[in-house]
């Protein structure tokens, strides 16, 4: 039995297969997107249909996908973009050039094709995104980056200055010259709240430290939230994109 008529029979023989071109099929199958289209998703075999047990047959939607999504929706950010990839990693699906595509032997082609249609699916779902699970990822990519060029300065997360208050949590301490500086993660004005009341009970409880914030969007806070975070915490990054170009030049100093 070949890979063409294996396909059908675990379909319970409702696909199709159409030759677009030579040793290219376009798969027509119950597979839909929301709105009852079907998905675009095309087979590269040999012309014959014949593989052998070990030859993988490349499943692709070639860019089709991405186009589809682009009418409605762009990847135009960092988080987006990190989204994105992940949707594909989960799911074993490739990229390249804007084509998804995942390779499969003969006998694991219907298992591979309901998989590589869940990726299709939830990528043109994420026009559904709500905007703050795109803006979710600031503390991880702030983790990030953190761990990947600031461990010179022996970065600690999840810190509790005062042991018997564990509501006054700091994202993370570094101790660049011995004494802790304490980096609080602002995503929105309750962390800015929360820091303003940190920094300001740690200096009541005498606890030797320098505090710094990072900012999604500083934009975000109302004045007045601002300027008491401003009279309680030593700096302030307005942006993660300003904390990544000035961190290291920032902690140097305070080596000094």
């Amino acid at each position: 039995m070949n890979a063409v008529e294996l396909l059908r029979e675990q379909f319970n023989s409702h696909v199709a297969l159409r030759e677009k071109r030579p040793g290219v099929l376009q798969l027509v199958a119950p597979l839909f997107h929301e709105d009852g289209d079907m998905m675009d998703i095309f087979l590269d075999v040999p012309t014959n249909g014949s593989t052998s047990a070990l030859e993988k047959i490349r499943i692709s939607d070639h860019g089709l996908t991405l186009m589809r999504l682009s009418y409605t929706f762009d990847i135009d950010t960092p988080n987006k973009e990190k989204i994105f990839h992940r949707i594909l990693a989960e799911n074993g699906v490739s990229e390249e050039n804007g084509e998804f595509f995942i390779e499969a032997p003969p006998e694991s082609l219907y298992t591979a094709l309901l998989q590589f249609s869940q990726a299709i699916s939830k990528v043109c779902n994420m026009r559904y995104f709500k905007r703050e699970v795109l803006a979710s990822l600031f503390e991880e990519l702030l983790a990030e980056f953190i761990q990947a060029e600031l461990q010179r300065f022996k970065p600690q997360q999840k810190i509790f200055p005062i042991p018997d208050r564990d509501d006054l949590e700091v994202d993370w301490e570094f101790r660049p010259n011995g004494v802790p500086l304490y980096l609080f993660a602002l995503k929105d004005v309750n962390r800015a709240r929360l820091a303003t009341i940190s920094c300001l009970e740690f200096q009541r409880h005498k606890v030797k430290f320098k505090s710094i914030s990072v900012h999604e969007d500083i934009d975000k806070l109302a004045r007045k939230d601002c300027n008491r975070l401003t009279n309680a915490c030593d700096k302030q990054f307005t942006s993660l994109d300003e904390f990544k170009q000035n961190a290291i030049p920032y902690l140097e100093r305070e080596i000094a």
